[in-house]
């Protein structure tokens, strides 16, 4: 392990001495349209950009506003919804991503769309065109039919699907082909030649023992975020300037799950990413497109360190001991049940709670009631303020549909259900849940007309993101659960300032207790 990190800490240096650190970027925008990198931290927390020198994010931060309080707002916390989220500007009940995999309400069956093949099948696509939602992507080729739109990942080929939607041209990723990783891309969103097929672009899988990277996510530490950012500007030049970069570096997620210590591993990461960011300024300053260019770094969800698990058996018992037929079960930090009987979801739920486990925060189940479907509280610990009650019962609402999870279990903070073990390594970070540590993101707006070196404490949300950017990049708003960020904003209107100060007053609340629920679990 030590060797790993001395020899990325020399590729570092040398690489320091190649690309400038803190890259110039105009604040003022040069006359022409605008272009957008949305660059999303696969499950990074805000304090991992205090591991390492971050030049070039630092210039984005003193040309940008800065979220100190930005959250996921919404259930389920993990890649696929949130992405989705990010791109649509929707909660998961109205796009209709609910996990990794869920109930079918037509078939009742469980589907899994994030798999690979029915990542490839149209399957996740079809599901958004079904909900009829907008997206940065379609909003600013309604704009401009003529703009080009790059969502890309590594080898999250479904985070790059849901957040590029169907409107984008070109969704990216990577897939294992005889034992390396090559470039792919979805069907009907392919690249000009060049990428696919080229062995140029692959990179050999190493040994599962050779590195901790090797081990539990089958690239080297920094070797996949490196790759996928090499592949969005090979595409950024080759397709000429496509209006907007979404990319997804999915490394600070999977090292995140396996590292019982983690600031050793996310220090590389972040010094990777600072002097990717490098790379990406250098080459739109080059184009001469940096100063109409509006950056957006955040992340999907955090990461809670874990100290106790709750076993996978007492879920499904839970299940079974009420007749209930199971549909599916995904969990980690909380858990999201499928049953065959709906009417028996509260008995399900019923049955968790009186598990009287210490790392049970809350139980939910889902009902139809006056025309909308709604979650109600099977159980709520009495550790439980009255906020935090409303703060978990209000992001339960944001999946409540006909294929949100008919049980939502909600952990105390630092909890995860079972383990998965990697080639020796166990599951020490974990997410889904409304837990502060998981929902805690950073979000940084920066570029032409937006507010400059300015930290705001408004607690932006992920569905924010999508009318921010829309406004910024000056193409008609679609239909959005979120709100323009007028913190952001360089010039606002009265009408977005009211908007955001009215929801304030309903999020602050709402944070406060996230963050309060997680203070009291982490003190002695």
């Amino acid at each position: 392990m030590q060797k790993l990190f001395a020899a990325a800490a020399a590729i570092l240096f040398l690489a320091s001495q190649v690309f400038p650190a803190g890259t110039r970027m105009d604040a003022r925008a040069a006359p022409g349209p605008r272009y957008l990198v949305l660059i999303v931290l696969d499950g990074s927390r805000p304090d991992y950009f205090n591991l390492a020198s971050m030049p070039n994010l630092k210039s984005l931060e003193r040309r940008g506003t800065s979220f100190s309080r930005a959250f996921v707002g919404q259930e389920i916390a993990n890649t696929p919804p949130s992405h989705a989220t990010i791109g649509t500007g929707l909660f998961p009940k109205h796009h209709g991503i609910e996990g990794f995999w869920w109930k079918d309400p037509s078939t009742g069956k469980m589907t899994r769309p994030t798999d690979i093949a029915q990542v490839q099948h149209g399957d996740l696509e079809r599901i958004l065109r079904q909900h009829n939602v907008s997206s940065i992507a379609s909003s600013l080729k309604g704009q401009d039919p003529s703009a080009r739109v790059v969502a890309i990942s590594g080898h999250k080929c479904y985070a790059a699907d849901v957040m590029g939607t169907g409107a984008a041209d070109y969704i990216l990723c990577a897939n294992i082909y005889h034992g390396r990783w090559v470039a792919q891309a979805i069907p009907g969103h392919l690249p000009p030649p060049g990428a696919i097929n080229n062995p140029r672009r692959d990179v050999p899988i190493p040994p599962p023992t050779s590195s901790f990277g090797a081990a539990v996510q089958q690239w080297n530490v920094g070797e996949e975020n490196d790759w996928t950012v090499r592949y969005a500007l090979w595409a950024f030049k080759t397709v000429h300037y496509p209006r907007a970069v979404m990319m997804n570096l999915p490394e600070t997620d999977v090292t995140g799950h396996f590292s019982k210590r983690p600031g050793k591993v996310q220090r590389v990461l972040m010094q990777h990413f600072d002097r990717e960011l490098g790379w990406i300024m250098d080459d739109y300053r080059k184009a001469g497109l940096l100063s109409r260019t509006d950056f957006v770094i955040t992340a999907d969800h955090g990461m809670s360190f874990i100290r106790d698990r709750l076993s996978f058996t007492a879920l499904d018992e839970a299940m079974a001991l009420a007749h209930a037929g199971k549909v599916y079960l995904e969990a980690d930090t909380g858990a999201s049940m499928g049953v065959q009987v709906v009417s028996r979801a509260a008995a399900v739920a019923r049955n968790i709670a009186r598990l009287d486990s210490p790392e049970i925060d809350a139980v939910y189940y889902k009902v139809f009631a006056h025309g909308s479907w709604t979650y109600r509280a099977a159980y709520t610990s009495k550790a439980l303020t009255v906020y935090m009650r409303r703060a978990y019962l209000s992001l339960a609402n944001t999946d409540a549909s006909p294929s949100g999870a008919d049980v939502l279990a909600v952990y105390a903070p630092h909890v995860t259900t079972g383990d998965r073990i990697a080639n020796g390594y166990h599951w020490w970070g974990g997410h889904l849940g409304p837990g502060w540590d998981e929902q805690h993101i950073p979000l940084i707006i920066a570029g032409p007309g937006v507010r400059q070196g300015y930290v705001s404490s408004y607690p932006a949300r992920l569905v924010d993101i999508a009318p921010t950017v829309e406004r910024l990049l000056g193409s008609p708003p679609g239909r959005t659960d979120g709100i323009v960020l007028a913190d952001a904003l360089a010039s606002r209107t009265k009408h977005d300032l009211a908007r955001q100060n009215q929801l304030r007053n309903s999020l602050v609340p709402l944070v406060t207790a996230l963050q309060q629920r997680t203070l009291n679990a982490t003190s002695p």
